[in-house]
């Protein structure tokens, strides 16, 4: 793999679509065991495509690539706001292909969508992940990010 210096990030273009699409399953890391797989990936490859259509002020998706050009990762933000109102910015996806996982292509995208944040005005940006995605959170705690809430959930049915 070329030298994280030989990354680059830039903003999506319609070209990138297929390489969204092909990312999406790496978002279904961590998801509980009593949640469909097959609906959560259709799920998060309709926000990357979403993303990726109404890209402008309110939000952009960025690529990242190595030095051939190849698309390697890609991570989505736009303008949202807290339950208590206040303005911020929001993390929607963040995934980097296998073979580059853990060699700082996801601090890169991280990085580039903190400075979109900041560029828009917005004092936070914040972000979802599962809770059995252990090495997320711990990539985003090593990022200064808190943990904020906890979402719980129940299977009311049995098998």
């Amino acid at each position: 793999m070329a030298e994280k210096t030989q990354w680059r990030i830039k903003p999506a273009t319609a070209a990138d679509r297929a390489f969204l699409e092909q990312l999406a399953p790496r978002l279904t890391i961590g998801i509980p065991p009593w949640r469909s797989r097959e609906a959560m990936l259709a799920t998060v490859r309709g926000w990357l495509l979403e993303n990726l259509e109404n890209m402008g002020a309110d939000g952009t998706v960025f690529i990242a690539e190595d030095a051939n050009g190849m698309p390697i990762g890609a991570a989505t933000v736009e303008r949202s706001a807290h339950f208590t109102g206040a303005p911020q910015g929001e993390l929607g996806e963040l995934a980097v292909i296998e073979a580059v996982e853990g060699q700082g292509v996801a601090a890169l995208l991280l990085a580039a969508a903190e400075d979109w944040a900041r560029e828009q005005g917005l004092p936070y940006l914040a972000l979802g992940t599962g809770v059995a995605n252990s090495r997320a959170r711990a990539f985003y705690a090593r990022h200064g990010y808190q943990e904020e809430d906890i979402r719980l959930a129940k299977a009311l049915r049995s098998s």
